[in-house]
């Protein structure tokens, strides 16, 4: 059990609210000494306190993630950590990836392969669960629609098995309308954008663009927004339209 991870989200979501320990307490029903024990790593909540603390600081969901991550003793990777507060409000995603099927809709096999050549280091249980935390993120997002793009290329590339796995897995997920695939012909490149892009669209109309680089999932600043959609909007000029893409998938079968 890890404490640690569930005090300083709890600490930093009360802090956001704008709320002191006694208020937090007060406003759900707990004793400070037991919400000060929480935050000070002393020992985790009940499940039942971990929700209601979660309801009432806003935090859909995320600070029961970190609930459960401290229960189990694993730490959520910050890749997946840094964009836990934009996802769930988000309504749509573009997901350009010149090299990559998007994470969203990877299969268990290609997420499994892909974790263990980047981290050849880490345990089999620990791929298993970070194998788990992506293959089951876009299902905790029920509301956000994804149009990804990527390269033909990337699926020609797999092995049969996996391909057979990763093609069955993106059919499905166009088959539930939540899902776009569009797909970069073979024999075209895909020069922008450079790394794996994603831009999210919220309900408001704002956006907001995350990139993978070498330092994980990053945020743009908002200067740097437009090459950003500039070049997602390349990429999708530059494949085919859904329908085709879909086609060629069934015949990946």
């Amino acid at each position: 059990m890890t404490p640690g991870i569930f005090a300083e989200a709890l600490t930093a979501a009360r802090e956001a609210a704008g709320l002191t320990q006694t208020q937090l307490a007060r406003s759900a029903n707990l004793s400070l000494s037991s919400l000060n024990r929480w935050e000070n790593s002393g020992s985790l909540p009940k499940r039942e306190n971990a929700e209601t603390l979660d309801r009432i600081l806003g935090c859909d969901g995320t600070l029961l993630a970190r609930h459960q991550e401290a229960k189990d003793g694993f730490s959520i990777p910050l890749w997946a950590r840094s964009l836990s507060r934009i996802e769930p409000e988000a309504r749509a995603a573009e997901v350009a990836t010149p090299g990559m099927v998007a994470g969203y809709l990877q299969c268990p096999s290609l997420a499994s392969l892909l974790f263990r050549t980047a981290r050849p280091w880490m345990t089999e249980e620990e791929i298993a669960k970070l194998t788990a935390l992506r293959c089951q993120r876009l299902h905790q997002l029920p509301k956000l629609k994804v149009t990804a793009v990527f390269p033909l290329f990337v699926l020609d590339a797999l092995s049969q098995d996996i391909r057979a796995e990763q093609v069955s897995t993106l059919l499905e997920w166009v088959d539930t309308g939540r899902v776009t695939v569009h797909l970069v012909p073979r024999g075209s490149i895909l020069l922008a954008p450079g790394s794996a892009t994603t831009v999210y669209r919220f309900a408001s109309g704002e956006v907001a663009v995350a990139g993978d680089w070498s330092g994980g999932t990053v945020l743009a600043e908002r200067a740097d927004q437009p090459a950003l959609l500039g070049a997602v909007s390349s990429a999708l000029a530059a494949a085919l339209p859904a329908r085709e893409s879909r086609e060629v998938l069934e015949g990946l079968r």
